[in-house]
């Protein structure tokens, strides 16, 4: 028992002495295996993504040999890339660690990259990038026309070939783009097209490929997607100077996955969320791109009134996608099909949205005028009704009702349309709005009492002038019917675009000459004067520049975002109004105080417009809006070519007023 102190001690003695073996043990464990790390690098051992992709070697059935003769050639195309990024670090000269005598490493010495370095670098990579693209194109075309069935290996192999030409692209990115880069190397991406031909060569092409292959294919398509989709998620990260082109294209691989899950619904709603997200980035970036909204339009179905807003957005935005024509049809023609009558109206969307749509329809391809008043009569007898049954709903509604009714005014932005290229020839860019509105003073000061094409309206929808009058009488017809709705708050979206619209086409005296006798001028006053509070401060708004808080989240209403971009509400917004935005997810959330700002605008607008002196006027001493004598000689015009019935009492030409509950 006395000795049991020594015991201990030399117990822990033992314990300490083993501890340090082991550690020393481990230290040079690892101290061999990072050396023989170093020596396989040195002496060129392949990677293992080359080894996995070394798949066309194998030996098949004689029935593959064609396609493996294309296979093995991919396989050397990839050899030859991997020899250059071999090359490549070879060209960056560092110096091996200096191992220590205690089996640590000291951090390896760099050197800064000289310019003639990186020049090297970004022609090596372009050399083998160039390699893998051409067979990326060989093999997807030749595939694209057989017939037969491809083997998991050939899909992997395939997806190799693709994976490199991405991982090509992004270290093309990256070198290009370096710090030490002079101009002319930044500028290479931008003058050899990179980004557009990683997306159709290294994307979107073998995308294709796939989905002709479905359903054998759908696992295949879905590692490539997520592939994808980190690859350029890293080049945002990283190659902030193409943003606007990534997140484009995260938004369409999020589309492309949202296709391919047609059985799982839940999956279907997060993809088509995801997609919507980022296409929404996009349209904020380039608000006068009409391809985004076109995607937009195909994120919104079955919703037919938020397809026909966004289609019709992208044939009127400043940069017009064309080809919104072609799919915009796929949205009216089973509306317009006589075998599907039946079927057209369904238990779960309303009834008078779809009517809506599909006189649209008719006026987009000028179909029968009767058929277009039969269906225009009867959504302006559901309007009201409507309106009062979806409630809060009828702020986002109200605003694509409305937006669509301007787009067809338009002309829906058709070749040969007169007023898209009236507001072109303007050059009408915010710089210039100031003289741009002494010019329509000027010009508004003798105001003649004539509506030009308003005779045309009866005659039938053959030429751009007639449906510009068609649509005109159809949209004020439809702004009078809200109009008629005094205090429902929820109409308030719907009228401020009205406003702003009206306000961009009095800058264009040309185009207002087309609508002014259709506009509900009396009624718009009337609706105007119950947005006065006692406590309205009308000089101040009068007076006062755009109103806007300096930021934060109400800067932006709701349906500010809504109309961005289009051909006619350039003139609307100050400049940077949009700099300081906030999140998507944060838009649609509409607080109670946002009536506040709104109806501020709404005001202020009309002020503006009661400047000209034409159609309205302001009394400072009743603090009212009213109807000039001038819109009221109009009135009676518009009376002359009435031909649809104003919904709220079945007469045309008169107003009534509707008392809040």
């Amino acid at each position: 028992m006395m000795n049991s102190p020594n015991v201990v001690t030399r117990l822990k003695e033992s314990r300490i002495r083993n501890s340090r073996s082991r550690t020393s043990q481990d230290n040079d464990i690892s101290s061999n295996v990072a050396q023989r790390s170093l020596r396989d690098n040195d002496n060129g051992s392949p990677t293992p993504s080359n080894e996995r992709i070394n798949i066309f070697g194998q030996t098949r059935n004689a029935q593959q040999q064609d396609y493996d003769g294309d296979a093995s050639s991919g396989s050397h195309t990839l050899s030859v890339a991997s020899s250059h990024r071999q090359r490549r670090k070879s060209a960056v000269a560092t110096h091996q660690p200096i191992e220590q005598t205690n089996g640590m490493f000291l951090q390896p010495e760099t050197h800064p990259i000289t310019e003639e370095q990186l020049v090297n670098e970004v022609r090596a990579i372009y050399a083998g990038l160039v390699m893998v693209e051409k067979k990326c194109i060989d093999i997807v075309k030749q595939q694209s026309e057989n017939p037969e069935e491809l083997t998991v290996l050939q899909w992997q192999a395939l997806t190799a070939l693709h994976r490199t030409l991405l991982h090509e692209h992004f270290d093309f990115f990256l070198a290009s783009n370096h710090p030490a880069a002079n101009k002319s190397l930044k500028a290479l991406a931008k003058t050899y097209s990179m980004p557009a031909r990683m997306w159709r060569y290294g994307i979107h092409s073998f995308l294709e490929l796939l989905r002709k292959k479905l359903p054998s294919s759908l696992d295949h398509m879905h590692t490539f997607i997520y592939m994808a989709y980190a690859n350029i998620t890293l080049l945002l990260e990283s190659v902030p100077d193409y943003k606007e082109t990534w997140i484009e294209c995260l938004g369409d691989l999020a589309r492309y996955r949202m296709a391919i899950a047609e059985v799982d619904m839940y999956d279907r709603e997060i993809y088509t969320s995801v997609a919507r997200y980022w296409y929404t980035k996009a349209a904020d970036l380039n608000p006068d791109v009409g391809r985004v909204q076109h995607h937009l339009a195909v994120l919104a179905r079955p919703n037919l009134l938020q397809q026909l807003f966004y289609y019709s957005k992208a044939l009127v935005s400043v940069q017009p996608f064309t080809n919104a024509r072609d799919s915009i049809l796929l949205l009216f023609g089973p509306l317009l099909d006589p075998a599907k009558a039946a079927a057209k109206y369904s238990k779960y969307y309303p009834r008078a949205l779809t009517v809506f749509v599909e006189a649209h329809g008719v006026l987009f391809t000028r179909q029968d005028v009767s058929t277009f008043l039969r269906l225009a009569e009867e959504f302006l007898s559901e309007l009201d009704k409507h309106v009062g049954l979806v409630g809060p709903l009828f702020r986002e509604q109200g605003v694509y009702i409305t937006a669509s009714n301007y787009a067809a005014i338009f002309d829906y932005g058709h070749d040969g349309a007169e007023i898209p290229s009236m507001f072109d020839q303007a050059g009408l860019i915010q710089t210039r709005t100031f003289e741009i509105l002494e010019q329509a003073y000027r010009s508004w000061q003798n105001p003649s009492c004539v509506q030009v094409g308003i005779e045309h309206r009866t005659v039938g929808i053959n030429s751009s002038e007639q449906v510009v009058s068609i649509a005109s009488h159809f949209a004020f017809t439809t702004l009078d019917v809200i109009l008629d709705r005094l205090g429902d708050r929820n109409t308030l979206p719907s009228v401020h675009v009205s406003l702003a619209f009206l306000w961009c086409m009095a800058m264009v005296p040309e185009s207002m000459a087309r609508i002014q006798a259709d506009v509900p001028w009396e009624r718009l006053a009337t609706y105007l004067n119950t947005l006065i509070n006692p406590d309205t401060d009308m000089a101040e708004i009068e007076n006062g520049a755009f109103p806007a808080q300096e930021s934060g989240a109400s800067r932006q209403l709701p349906e500010d975002f809504l109309i961005h971009g289009l051909s006619w509400s350039r003139m609307y917004y100050p400049p940077n109004f949009f700099s300081d935005m906030a999140e998507d997810d944060e838009r649609s959330i509409e607080l109670p105080s946002v009536i506040v700002p709104r109806t501020r605008r709404c005001l202020w607008l009309a002020s503006k417009i009661a400047k000209f002196n034409c159609w309205l006027v302001y009394d400072t001493e009743s603090c009212k809006f009213c109807a000039t004598q001038f819109a009221h000689e109009l009135a009676a015009l518009s009376g002359q070519y009435q031909i649809l019935c104003q919904a709220s009492n079945g007469k045309p030409g008169t107003d009534t007023v509707m008392t809040e509950s």
